[in-house]
């Protein structure tokens, strides 16, 4: 069973990945090191369960100032307008740059509740690392993107992936997963270099769920 999830994990990151430009070849990795855990972990700030809205966390002034827009220039969908259930719960983000009503950057908040071996039908949420048993998943992410960094003394554990823009922090009982608002095939947007490190980072901190 669990070559089996192992097997499925690979596949759906080969695809994720190969979309994107950034697979990497497994051999020679540090694939099975779990050396990137923070072992100073301090507990959480935010629990899952006290969360029922991610968009009513969100300082539209403090996610405009990221971009250099105005607070109204800041969109977001969630509880009521987009699908959410007890195991997720998230924001779509909007980021109007003027002009066309087609110019904006697109970007999402999401929170994915762990889940315990025995729930875990298939073990699919293992497999992705949304399982209780996510260490061994967290590291054959990483060890397949080429573009992917751990971002030491975040979380349990956190790592960034460049190609998607993507910060996922691993909290107690659950995974934040920030998507820093971008269009990556608006070559005007692509010529400001933006630093997408740095604003999921801040953005993370934004929200509260890291100091």
């Amino acid at each position: 069973m669990k070559l089996l999830k192992t097997v499925i994990f690979i596949m759906t990151l080969a695809v994720l990945s190969s979309c994107f430009g950034d697979k990497k070849s497994i051999i020679g990795s540090d694939l099975g090191n779990t050396s990137f855990v923070n072992k100073n972990f301090q507990g959480n700030t935010i629990e899952f369960d006290a969360v029922t809205d991610v968009c009513s966390l969100i300082s539209k002034e403090k996610l405009a100032s990221l971009y250099n827009v105005s607070a109204d220039a800041i969109v977001t969908v969630g509880q009521g307008k987009f699908v959410q259930n007890g195991n997720t719960k998230t924001c779509m983000l909007r980021v109007k740059l003027g002009g066309s009503n087609w110019n904006f950057l697109t970007g999402m908040i999401s929170l994915y509740k762990e889940v315990s071996s025995s729930q875990d039908a298939g073990g699919i949420s293992e497999a992705i690392g949304q399982g209780e048993n996510w260490k061994e998943a967290w590291s054959l992410k990483k060890s397949m993107s080429k573009s992917a960094k751990w971002i030491p003394k975040v979380g349990k554990a956190a790592l960034y992936t460049d190609a998607k823009r993507k910060l996922e922090v691993k909290l107690e009982g659950y995974t934040l997963e920030i998507v820093a608002p971008g269009a990556p095939f608006n070559k005007e947007e692509q010529a400001k270099n933006r630093d997408f490190e740095k604003i999921s980072l801040q953005m993370a901190k934004d929200l509260g769920f890291i100091k």
